[in-house]
């Protein structure tokens, strides 16, 4: 038996940033983070061959907002002079509409001259014209064409909800995927004059100057790695490995038994992942968690010499009306040229998703259909430098229609001895995720 104060269930970001601030805000706890894994980092991993650095995980992470509480965390860390921000060139995103790439407006000019313009306008009128109601909560799909019409949804939003959550537009909820935008046409039903009447509150974390709070997104020489590989050394006296959890007991006290023993504690914060959870929790709560679904993933990476492959922007992503496996293409040398040679460009194809069970992932050849496409949408001709792939089951979770209902079931039914911290509650950004970790951090009491 070990007695603890507080015993940290996961590995990854989550666990180790919320790790990180109870040792800042609570430094008289007596805390064990149990990792299942002989390794650190969960879905946060960059690999290094030949001066390139490929990411499997998150790519990058953005330094406007909220994203200020990940910089100043970055600071505390001694990792500033590790930081690298997103080349110009991170502003141009395109979308692939009929076998051709668009570029998306990112400022006036290109938004005048935009082939879209015309989409715009309609939607920009129909929504100033709105005087519906707002509804508890719908899809995505169904407020985007409540307010925007569908040929604006389609086009646009369904694609960006395809890069983000890998989701579809269909089912994912906006009241948990785009809070802002229902609090926005509860006031003044229009969500367009909404946004324009919120009152931002003074922000309770360290600001930056603005040259960094406009940059697209920031990222470390050695890939995101870096900073689990930091809070991990930070944590080190801390961290048991391959402590697989069997089950949770709760009582006055939290018992967490795992493959290589007991541990006892007075509180206990989960930060494995629905999937998981389920198996190791008793009704009502696991009932819960069993309705949290996730999309699979394939990701291929890929490095071809520069002169073979003309691309000005961070990317590209397909609408699921263009009926494709492929969600979009990330170039990521474009974005961070730290992360490749310049005479390489280095781009990361995002494959799956909701639109695919994992069954259906596993058919597909991705290498040649990667091939395929940089032929037909790039004329690339050569062999790659380098191209390795990798499928992820549960890759990102599902914030369906009533997801937010979910949360507050699966709270209400938690133990107040036993919480739950995770992508697949509050946010699957490495910003929402660190800021919430900071915040129960802060809150907790132990």
């Amino acid at each position: 038996m070990h007695d603890n104060d507080l015993v940290i269930l996961g590995g990854g970001i989550t666990a180790l940033s919320f790790a990180y601030y109870v040792k800042k805000y609570k430094p008289k706890c007596h805390f064990k983070i149990l990792i299942d894994q002989p390794k650190s980092g969960g879905v946060v991993l960059s690999e290094i061959s030949n001066n390139i650095v490929f990411e499997w995980g998150p790519r990058g992470i953005r330094p406007s907002g909220k994203g200020q509480q990940v910089l100043e965390l970055v600071e505390e860390l001694g990792l500033w002079d590790q930081l690298v921000f997103a080349d110009s060139k991170a502003k141009k995103r395109y979308i692939y509409i009929n076998t051709e790439l668009h570029l998306i407006p990112y400022n006036l000019r290109t938004f005048i001259k935009s082939p879209f313009l015309k989409i715009f306008r309609k939607a920009f009128i129909k929504d100033l014209r709105s005087k519906k109601r707002p509804i508890s909560d719908e899809s995505i799909a169904s407020f985007m064409d409540r307010h925007f019409g569908k040929e604006f949804r389609q086009v646009f939003i369904d694609s960006m909800v395809s890069g983000i959550w890998a989701g579809n537009i269909e089912e994912m909820s906006v009241s948990a995927c785009f809070p802002s935008l229902k609090y926005a046409e509860k006031s003044k039903y229009s969500v367009i004059k909404g946004m324009l009447r919120i009152n931002n509150s003074s922000p309770d974390y360290k600001l930056y100057e603005n040259r960094i709070r406009k940059k697209a997104l920031f990222s470390f020489k050695s890939g995101i790695q870096t900073l689990t590989n930091r809070l991990t050394e930070e944590l080190k006296d801390h961290i048991m490995y391959n402590h697989e959890v069997l089950s949770i007991q709760s009582n006055s006290k939290v018992k967490t038994i795992t493959n290589k023993g007991d541990f006892i504690s007075d509180k206990c914060v989960s930060t494995l992942p629905a999937y998981i959870m389920k198996n190791i929790t008793e009704k009502p709560l696991s009932k819960f968690l069993k309705t949290i679904e996730y999309a699979p993933l394939a990701l291929v990476n890929m490095v071809v010499p520069k002169k073979e492959m003309e691309f000005d922007g961070f990317g590209f992503l397909v609408p699921s009306k263009e009926s494709s496996p492929v969600l979009g293409m990330v170039a990521n040398s474009n974005i961070f040229e730290e992360h490749c040679p310049a005479h390489k460009v280095s781009c990361t194809f995002i494959i799956g998703g909701a639109r695919y069970s994992f069954e259906e992932l596993k058919k597909i050849d991705y290498k040649s259909m990667v091939l395929t496409w940089m032929k037909d949408v790039f004329k690339f001709q050569g062999k790659p430098l380098d191209i390795r792939s990798k499928i992820i089951n549960n890759a990102i979770p599902q914030y369906k229609v009533g997801h937010l209902d979910i949360v507050s079931s699966i709270e209400n039914r938690s133990d107040n001895n036993v919480i739950l911290l995770g992508n697949y509650l509050y946010g699957v950004s490495m910003v929402d995720i660190i800021c919430k970790s900071k915040a129960l951090a802060q809150s907790i009491s132990l």
